[in-house]
């Protein structure tokens, strides 16, 4: 079929995630040229530039960076809320692309896709626009998530001529908006299919970023890191879990072997943590009492609900006639004091939940077999909770590397005399890091020979000599973006069999 329908030279489209402060032209840069090698042509799309000033233009006479910042912080508010749609944006971002093709095939006679053309985007803000651009771009799509540390992004703020405060300001209104249609950096990062560092090492940079592109084109010989393996591993533990909030795993390693590995999930009776049984029929069903599912409700939850009524109805009985004499008045009060606590850190509380989180049971599974996690790394898909980091310290566990940020985790403050952040404090304390490499989720389309919606990689002839890479001829993307829908798709193999037919019907070969 890859015969049939073969798009070779197809577009590919790169987003950019990361907070604000982190120098993305560092990233754009080897990005464009490592495509160049490829003999792809790239186009920027700044989005602040191009989609929100298309929507409210002329606004470039804005006095100081700070105001000018703040200035597309609201205004995209502003179009996400007028939308009702956090996604939008894509909207705009796609709008951009859509015309950049036009202007690139008005002399065309066949429009259709650019030849060899990328599209890369600085830079995404919230969940929905990665959501929505892969839903658009499908295989074309990549997103690059970039991280850099906080100390030096508001050491890039300052220097664009801005206060220590207002700097603050902007990194925590760019991790998380309390507007409901505001940025949600924090938010998105995780989504991301590579993950990059930038420490101010360009070196670092240029040779993450180009070994990424080779392995987009199909490189045969780029094979994962072993922390690309290990994550990709507790994103697979992860996946069996039946946890009603959210899924996440952990793995943890010694000597670059994994030696457990574990997911949240209710703990079950003699150890371990709730599988499926197959009963003789060949059902596959779980314990009646077991997962949360089975009884219908998290404990946790309801726990938390519990806390915040036995508090209002305390409050309730000390506000009497005497306090607030209309009815009214007082209920209005208790709805207000209501709301607040709902909105309080009460909602954080996760002790009173039956399962034991990833980090714990990765940990349990090795003191159960006799296994020691001294001197051992751990490898979690979410920043662990300040619960699980005490006994992460306690384990012997040297490094904790994670993908998605847990804010509500207290672990850096409570435990700031065991866990560090910076990897030079490794003899005195547990390092934790966020992820850098390929992610789990393009890791089979990206690594394995067969089993992949591209087309398989060979790294051998029938001579059994190594092809050399990418040879005379440069290679197509592995994931080609096909401009069809499947029923176009559909049309065009049933086209190509008809035409078979009709070979064999009058009598032609057979081959």
């Amino acid at each position: 079929m890859s015969d049939i329908i073969n798009f070779n030279e197809s577009e590919i489209v790169i987003a950019l995630v990361g907070a604000i402060g982190t120098d993305l032209k560092k990233i754009i840069e080897p990005i464009k040229n490592k495509l160049k090698s490829y003999n792809y042509t790239s186009h920027d799309i700044r989005v602040s530039k191009q989609v929100i000033d298309f929507i409210y233009p002329n606004q470039d006479n804005l006095p100081k960076k700070f105001e000018h910042i703040s200035y597309y912080m609201d205004k995209g508010n502003e179009i996400r809320k007028l939308a009702n749609d956090n996604g939008i944006l894509a909207g705009g971002i796609s709008l951009v692309i859509n015309e950049a093709r036009k202007k690139e095939q008005d002399a065309a006679e066949q429009p259709g896709p650019l030849k060899n053309t990328a599209f890369i985007i600085n830079s995404i803000k919230t969940p929905e626009e990665i959501i929505r651009l892969r839903e658009i771009y499908q295989t074309g799509f990549y997103a690059i998530s970039v991280y850099s540390e906080e100390k030096r992004r508001k050491k890039t703020l300052i220097d664009m001529v801005m206060t220590e405060e207002q700097a603050e300001a902007l990194i925590r209104r760019d991790e998380e908006d309390p507007d409901s249609y505001g940025q949600k950096t924090r938010d998105a990062f995780h989504l991301s299919d590579f993950f990059v560092s930038y420490d101010g090492n360009e070196d670092i940079v240029t040779n993450s970023i180009h070994r990424i592109i080779d392995i987009i084109f199909g490189d045969p010989f780029k094979t994962p890191t072993f922390d690309e393996f290990a994550m990709f591993m507790a994103f697979s533990s992860a996946l069996r879990s039946a946890d009603l909030s959210r899924q996440v795993g952990a793995v943890i390693a010694k000597d670059q072997t994994i030696i457990s590995t574990g997911s949240n999930d209710v703990p079950k009776f003699k150890g371990g943590v709730y599988w499926p049984s197959i009963t003789a029929t060949g059902e596959v069903v779980d314990d009646t009492r077991g997962r949360d599912y089975k009884r219908g409700v998290d404990s946790n939850s309801i726990e938390k609900q519990e806390i915040i009524s036995s508090i209002i109805k305390k409050i309730e009985n000390q506000i009497t006639s005497r306090h607030i004499k209309n009815k009214i008045a007082r209920k209005k009060v208790l709805n207000r004091i209501k709301k607040v606590l709902y909105g309080s850190k009460i909602k954080d509380i996760t002790e009173y939940g039956r399962v034991v989180h990833a980090e714990m049971d990765a940990i349990l599974n090795c003191a159960r077999n006799g296994i020691s996690t001294s001197s051992t790394n751990l490898y979690c898909t979410t920043f662990p909770c300040h619960n699980c980091a005490k006994h992460v310290i306690a384990s012997g566990i040297e490094r904790v590397v994670y993908i998605e940020p847990y804010p509500k985790s207290k672990a850096m403050c409570f435990h700031d005399d065991s866990i560090s952040s910076v990897k030079d404090d490794y003899k005195t304390k547990v390092i934790f890091e966020p992820f850098v490499g390929v992610g789990p989720r393009r890791f089979f389309d990206l690594f394995s020979m067969q089993m992949s919606d591209g087309f398989p990689i060979k790294r051998k002839n029938s001579s059994g000599k190594v092809f050399p890479w990418p040879g005379q001829s440069l290679p197509p993307l592995r994931m080609q973006m096909y401009p069809l829908n499947y029923l176009e798709k559909e049309t065009i193999v049933v086209a190509h069999f008809a035409s078979i037919l009709i070979k064999f019907s009058s009598g032609g070969s057979h081959e």
